[in-house]
């Protein structure tokens, strides 16, 4: 069974896609910028990580990338595991509604993020590791409690242009690796396919 760090070094070193910090540049830089102009996320209830609001999707490297800011260890495992199993079944994000044949979709469930805690803490995966989605989705004035927020869809594009080529290699190396068969899920299903997959 290959082990996570063989994972983590052939993601990085062989296949030689860029590191995540590089890759989240240009999210990272207009978080930033906002937080200069006291447009941020510090006073937030959270509305964009809770059931109000978020039914954020990931692929199979940003999954990976959260369980390198998570360390998972034998000592966390079971509890990691057994929060997100339960996050699943709260949200029942275990069970898919298909929307028809005309529309071939499936309904995306509001849930909250297993990895959002309330209060000034709010997420807690680093920066850096941050799903793409999470980390596009910000405040455009100051003080505003998740009401006018959204999505740089311009900036997340470019973003998502520059990286294609190396993210495409790094999910197309993981899913035939750990033998997924899904391209995008809701974060807890996403990190706990790898953490079963992979631990």
């Amino acid at each position: 069974m290959t082990t996570f760090a063989e994972i983590q070094n052939s993601l990085y070193q062989k296949l030689n896609i860029h590191s995540p910090g590089e890759r989240r540049k240009l999210l990272i830089d207009e978080m930033e910028g906002l937080t200069n102009k006291k447009i941020h996320c510090f006073n937030c209830s959270g509305t964009c990580c809770t059931f109000s609001a978020n039914s954020m999707q990931i692929t199979p490297i940003e999954a990976f990338e959260i369980l390198i800011s998570l360390e998972v260890t034998e000592h966390n495992l079971s509890d990691l595991k057994a929060a997100l199993q339960k996050n699943i079944q709260d949200y029942r994000l275990d069970h898919e509604i298909f929307l028809g044949k005309k529309i071939n979709s499936i309904l995306r469930k509001t849930y909250t993020c297993p990895f959002f805690v309330a209060g000034s803490k709010g997420c807690t995966i680093k920066k850096d590791l941050k799903p793409y989605g999470c980390l596009g989705f910000n405040p455009r004035i100051e003080n505003d409690n998740g009401s006018q927020c959204l999505s740089n869809t311009e900036l997340l594009e470019t973003r998502e242009n520059v990286e294609i080529k190396n993210e495409d290699n790094a999910n197309d190396f993981l899913k035939q690796e750990l033998q997924l068969e899904w391209v995008k899920l809701e974060i807890p299903k996403a990190v706990l396919a790898l953490l079963e997959k992979i631990f």
